[in-house]
């Protein structure tokens, strides 16, 4: 796992539950005097441990603490890298670039990123499908980061997913409904 998700992750843990919170997770969770450099490599388990144990403080679902985390994500990572965001003029054309634009830009600037694989299709109705594969199973995030790239373009949307790698499919399958006002 990069290190530029455990800065946004330090970042959301900062803002909701102050430094003293973040220190005492490293403190409990990471090898002593950790600092996470963004292009670098770290154990996702150190991830997975911090998020758990941020679920049992706030007495969250996990899954719903992985979906806050991704859309607080969304904007951590477009902030840093406003130019690959800059190349999407509105929601369905980023959801539909994940595969074929940011993930190359991701591949050019951090050396084996271990991208999961997402292909979209776009749907009648306003529906996009989502299918998303990953050993890590991160889709409650993935859910997390439509739902900020939504916010970030002002659109709407809804997603199901009765499809889930969590409860035994090999894949999960997200259909976003695309509402307008």
């Amino acid at each position: 796992m990069k290190g530029i998700i455990f800065n946004v992750l330090e970042d959301m843990v900062v803002a909701q539950c102050g430094m003293s919170v973040w220190n005492e997770l490293l403190e409990k969770h990471a090898p002593k005097d950790r600092v996470y450099v963004s292009a670098k490599s770290y154990a996702e388990s150190e991830l997975f441990s911090i998020v758990q144990d941020v679920a049992q403080r706030l007495n969250m679902p996990i899954q719903d603490v992985v979906k806050a985390f991704g859309q607080f994500l969304f904007n951590g990572l477009a902030s840093r890298h406003t130019d690959v965001v800059d190349k999407f003029d509105d929601f369905t054309s980023l959801v539909m670039g994940i595969h074929d634009v940011i993930h190359l830009e991701v591949n050019k600037l951090y050396h084996e990123p271990s991208l999961p694989h997402i292909n979209g299709q776009l749907l009648p109705n306003n529906q996009i499908a989502l299918r998303y594969s990953s050993p890590r199973r991160l889709c409650f995030c993935a859910e997390g980061l439509l739902f900020g790239a939504a916010q970030h373009f002002q659109q709407k949307i809804q997603i199901s997913h009765d499809t889930c790698m969590h409860t035994g499919a090999d894949h999960c399958m997200l259909i976003i409904e695309l509402q307008n006002d």
